[in-house]
């Protein structure tokens, strides 16, 4: 190690020649594949600087976390700096999401050029990114949490029982960033064991290793809850989405949560709830899905395990994906959002598997079904990119729509009679939507966390952060969210008056300047 480490430091260039010819083909294809299509899916974001609620907060400033229970998430937030960088955050985590992709494909054991650039292109293209990246200022961080997680499970399976204290190291840090990305340490452990089953091997040893690997699950997970509990002493943790509820599992709402976790493929690529991809795609996929089937039946036939391996290796294929949706299960008392969804995007990499599995020995059938599974996992890629690019449309749009609505409101503002500048301006009811927040209703037709219109910036308790730094209206500004905005809305005299933009929803009252947006909740 020591000769490693004085080789390296007297000839880097040497080191790096050697590193290229030492990495495999198919690796290298896996990244810059993923990189060219991560780039070009989401340039969008990366060459423009969009606004939601959160990123008004997160603007000038990276350490939150802790009280979410991401006690490693400040710390990692720090290497792009404080400010919220959409180029070099957009590089960062595409590099991170490229590195993860050669794992997967590693432990998956994709080798074929087609089926690594169709891999590394959904793992970077997926709508569980582009929800991420309408948190911009976090994703880098989060897709590094996602890259340990992929690391985790590499350790645990590669390692021996070293490998599963690393593995169980790494996940705990993965969940101390965001704990969304647990299932995809456990698809990749479930999905590469199913591929050592069915090459061969004793079944005692095969269940072994299985059960060192859950155990490497369930250490990571027990160390990060300790951690929280370490770091939440004083403060204790958030109730936003059950975050507060971590670690408890109601077990009479296990079997309710375990369906859950199945449900959610058949919602999201059959019956497409999201609208995050075209309307034929879920027939290819649904014919991708049931040749799938047939090819992994077929592929036990040929092989032959006996009985001890064909029954884990059932077993295992009924947990993939029960793993790669395990967030159903994690956050019983929380909703799922696309951006927690990640895990399920092994359900589209498994017929990229294991048609390379049958087609070791060339057939007619094991070769059509490949040409189904990469055609179908190319129009969802190209899909996934369209409505990444639709979503970043809806955020320029919105931006500008919210600066034209907010300069009109500003000029109203600083035109009242008896208005000073620094004068603490009171919006009443700015909580409240109205038909006039919606000026783009073609843009409405799917919804993703983190991908604000109109309506969520000027509802946003932040609102107040968007007009100081998007449209330099330094005076001090309170939303309807609060107490002088709420102690306004109770006085007769702004009950009485009519609704903005109408005349008299304008006026300075006891030293304020209090605009009447909507009657208060």
């Amino acid at each position: 190690m020591l000769q490693r480490l004085r080789d390296t430091l007297a000839d880097p260039d040497g080191f790096v020649r050697d590193l290229w010819h030492r990495t495999p083909a198919h690796i290298r294809t896996t990244f810059f594949s993923a990189a060219a299509v991560g780039l070009a899916t989401h340039l969008y974001a990366f060459t423009n600087k969009f606004a939601n609620h959160d990123d008004l907060y997160q603007l000038f400033r990276g350490g939150y976390g802790v009280f979410s229970g991401r006690w490693l998430l400040p710390t990692v937030l720090r290497m792009d700096g404080s400010f919220s960088i959409p180029w070099l955050i957009g590089l960062l985590g595409i590099a991170f999401l490229s590195l993860g992709a050669c794992l997967v494909v590693s432990l998956l054991r994709i080798r074929r050029p087609l089926g690594c650039l169709l891999a590394g292109a959904l793992l970077v293209s997926f709508p569980s990114v582009t929800a991420t990246l309408g948190y911009l200022f976090t994703s880098d961080a989060y897709f590094f949490g996602l890259l340990l997680a992929e690391l985790g499970a590499w350790a645990a399976l590669r390692r021996g029982w070293w490998g599963s204290a690393l593995g169980a190291a790494l996940i705990c840090l993965s969940l101390g960033v965001y704990q969304s990305y647990l299932p995809v340490a456990a698809a990749l452990i479930v999905g590469a064991l199913l591929l050592e089953t069915l090459d061969g091997g004793e079944v005692r040893a095969l269940l072994g290793k299985a059960l060192r690997c859950a155990g490497t699950l369930a250490l990571g997970l027990t160390l990060y809850l300790l951690v929280v509990r370490l770091t939440t002493l004083e403060t204790g943790l958030t109730d936003y989405e059950g975050i507060s509820e971590m670690g408890k599992l109601p077990l009479a709402r296990l079997p309710e949560m375990i369906h859950a976790a199945y449900r959610a493929y058949i919602s999201f690529f059959l019956e497409d709830v999201y609208h995050y991809q075209f309307r034929f795609l879920k027939y290819l996929l649904l014919l991708t899905g049931a040749g799938s089937a047939v090819g992994f039946v077929w592929l036990l036939w040929q092989r032959r395990p006996g009985p001890g391996r064909t029954i884990l290796a059932l077993a295992l294929a009924a947990l993939y994906p029960l793993a790669g949706g395990l967030i159903y299960v994690m956050v019983p008392n929380g909703a799922v959002h696309t951006h927690m969804l990640y895990g399920l995007v092994f359900a589209l990499l498994a017929p990229i598997s294991l048609t390379e599995q049958i087609t070791e020995r060339p057939r007619l059938a094991g070769s059509a079904l490949r040409a189904l599974a990469l055609l179908s996992l190319a129009f969802a890629v190209y899909g996934y990119a369209v409505t990444a690019n639709s979503f970043y449309l809806r955020l320029d749009m919105s931006l500008r729509e919210c600066t034209a609505w907010s300069n009109r409101l500003i000029a109203r503002i600083e035109s009242c009679p008896g208005y000073e500048p620094g004068m603490d301006v009171v919006l009443v009811g700015s909580e409240q939507r109205e038909a006039a927040l919606y000026p783009s209703p073609e843009m409405d037709v799917s919804q993703m966390m983190g991908m604000d219109d109109l309506a969520d910036l000027r509802t946003a308790p932040s609102y107040d952060l968007f007009l100081r730094h998007y449209l330099a209206f330094a005076a001090p500004v309170h939303t309807g969210h609060t107490e002088l905005a709420q102690s306004y809305a109770g006085q007769k005299t702004v009950q009485q008056m009519p609704l903005y933009p109408r005349e008299g929803s304008v006026k300075v009252l006891d030293g304020a300047l209090v605009v009447k947006l909507n009657e208060a909740s």
